[in-house]
């Protein structure tokens, strides 16, 4: 079972502090959204899980994603996914 603790932290979102290596990230606007996601992302080696919460005009936010080890096994920069605050909307 994945553990959600790390939406405890309050971390902002990759796209508001940059965050290096992250190259995929999703928002909510409810905790229970975030876990749900958590529960269905499957990592390869050199990747990890990361995500936490904060607070912006609206309201609080929680986000979940994946941070790789080395970029260039991941491909181009270009290709970073994000959905979110200055991505896809939540």
């Amino acid at each position: 079972m994945i553990e959600d603790t790390l939406l405890d932290n309050a971390r902002e979102a990759p796209s508001i502090v940059p965050m290096a290596q992250a190259v995929n990230w999703q928002m909510f606007r409810r905790r229970s959204e975030a876990v749900k996601r958590l529960r269905h992302i499957r990592l390869s080696a050199g990747q990890s899980l990361i995500g936490g919460h904060g607070r912006d005009s609206i309201a609080p936010y929680w986000w979940v994603g994946v941070k790789v080890d080395d970029l260039a096994d991941w491909g181009h920069v270009d290709a970073v996914n994000k959905r979110g605050r200055h991505g896809d909307g939540y």
